[in-house]
């Protein structure tokens, strides 16, 4: 935090830290000190990217690859392009396969400066830097070269025997490798493998940017994941698949699905269908749900189009709202419908808008149930701010006064029931849903606060614990300040609980 105001006297307060004693067998440090070090640089780079772009460079010269390097890049990059363009470079050029091979964080290191693909290329008719997701760092040629080299070290690696396949060998379930044992010693062979698989489970998550950036590469790829029994990999189809739903048109996913596994088809069409209603094609979207889906699936489907498209349609008069409204099958659609016509009328009828926003409050104004119900809250809270502040303010106090409750539930069951507390706080990182329903309050504080400050501030004070009160005002402050959002360790699962408002999207 210091670092991010003045990096000198950081460095300083980092120097007063003891030396962390030899510790285990072999009389191995604790390397937290070497990453808080990592971390300085990086935080260091936003204010001064001369000192960063030395730290950088001297780690390139003793060969080591932290896993802070692509956000020095990435802070460099904001305040000087050119130099970080050259320093990705030099990168690179260091990161081919014997390199990847033979050092686990060089491998790492690979993998997480390519998972968020190239930097966007500039436009010839636009001087203006296009814009980049903060974790692209590479340009197209620097990123080729480095799938170049990862997929070349990934070739390397070699199906393990059979003796040693079970929990006790070097490799766990569905052919990923385990973890070396602590302290084991290693031989150079095994090393190398270690790191030839680690970067192959790596690429099985990225064929579809090795389909574009290297195509040539794609085919070798391909058929080292089936020789290595890793091509029917079901997590890595999920991520695939998460992707492409996440991203893709509905062309691409109507492709994916037609080649997809048939537990994957269903989801698949399910998403071209509602990817072709937003892009305005409600034909192609009709279409898809008739010729590729069946029973449940297909009236379900075909319902949630109905509605789709009676949303867009933007009807102006209750009595057509009360209509489509009157379709939904649930709380939670109706939820959704009321929360979007008041989107859609904000500028041609607010009044209508507001009204539909009450009814939307009065579907979550119970007592929640469930981590759904709490998260629906500050949906309508976020939607009254551009009305009415204030009541976005009085939506989310209850559901703060019930993480109260349900925490000092907690803290009596700690060790019985339940483990939320440990040495008796709550951790302020990694503590599962609660944590992470806290921070959504923070983050929802923290658009408020742009409006009422000093409201928002107060609001914090109602939580209880200081853990929570902490943790609001942490992402409350990140909020206001520009910055992103700490992620949460459920990564949008950990409100899925089942029950009104809980329920797992189709």
């Amino acid at each position: 935090m210091v670092a991010k105001h003045n990096g000198e006297f950081a460095t300083q307060l980092l120097q007063t830290m003891p030396t962390a004693p030899e510790t285990g067998p072999g009389g191995r440090r604790d390397d937290s000190q070497a990453r808080l070090e990592q971390n300085l640089v990086a935080a260091i780079a936003a204010n001064d990217p001369k000192t960063a772009l030395k730290n950088a460079q001297a780690w390139l010269d003793k060969g080591e690859y932290p896993a802070a390097f692509s956000r020095v890049i990435s802070q460099i990059q904001v305040k000087d392009p050119d130099s970080a363009t050259r320093l990705s470079e030099q990168l690179v050029k260091k990161l081919q396969p014997e390199e990847l091979l033979a050092k686990p964080d060089a491998a790492r290191l690979s993998l997480s400066l390519l998972r968020p693909g190239p930097l966007p290329e500039k436009k010839s008719s636009d001087d203006s830097q296009p814009v980049a997701n903060s974790n692209q760092v590479l340009a197209a040629t620097a990123f080729r070269d480095l799938i170049g080299s990862t997929i070349t070290a990934a070739l390397r690696a070699t199906p393990q025997p059979q003796n040693n396949a079970g929990r006790g060998g070097p490799q766990g379930p569905r052919g990923r490798p385990n973890a070396p044992t602590p302290n084991a010693t290693q031989s150079e062979a095994d090393i190398l493998q270690s790191n030839a698989r680690l970067l192959l489970m790596g690429l099985q998550s990225m064929q579809s940017q090795i389909d574009q950036s290297l195509p040539e590469r794609s085919l070798a790829l391909r058929q080292k994941l089936t020789q290595m029994g890793m091509d029917n990999d079901p997590r890595s189809a999920f991520g695939q698949m998460a992707n492409l739903m996440q991203q893709g048109t509905s062309a691409n996913l109507m492709t994916a699905a037609a080649s997809a596994p048939p537990q994957m088809q269903s989801r698949l069409y399910q998403q071209a269908a509602m990817k072709a209603m937003d892009e305005g094609n409600a034909d192609l979207a009709r279409d898809i749900a008739n010729q590729h889906l069946e029973g449940t699936a297909r009236t379900n489907l075909l319902h949630s189009l109905e509605l789709k498209q009676a949303v867009n349609s933007t009807p102006n008069k209750m009595d057509e709202i009360r209509q489509t409204l009157n379709r939904a099958q649930s709380d939670e659609e109706r939820l959704s419908l009321l929360l979007q016509f008041s989107s859609s009328l904000q500028a041609s009828n607010p009044k209508l808008a507001m009204q539909l926003l009450d009814e939307a409050r009065g579907l979550v104004s119970r007592r929640a149930t469930n981590y759904g119900q709490l998260e629906a809250q500050i949906k309508v809270a976020h939607a009254y701010a551009a009305f009415e502040p204030a009541r976005s303010f009085e939506t989310l106090e209850p559901g703060i006064n019930q993480i109260n409750e349900l925490l000092s539930a907690a803290a009596l069951l700690n060790g019985f029931e339940v483990n939320m507390f440990r040495d008796g706080e709550l951790p302020l990182q990694g503590g599962g849903s609660m944590n992470a329903i806290v921070m959504r309050y923070g983050a929802e504080l923290a658009s408020l606060a742009k409006i009422d400050f000093e409201r928002a501030q107060q609001t914090t004070e109602r939580f209880q614990l200081s853990e929570p009160r902490v943790m609001a005002r942490l992402a409350m402050v990140r909020g206001v300040l520009g910055l992103n959002p700490v992620e949460s360790q459920n990564r949008g699962f950990g409100f899925v609980t089942g029950g009104q408002f809980g329920r797992r999207p189709d």
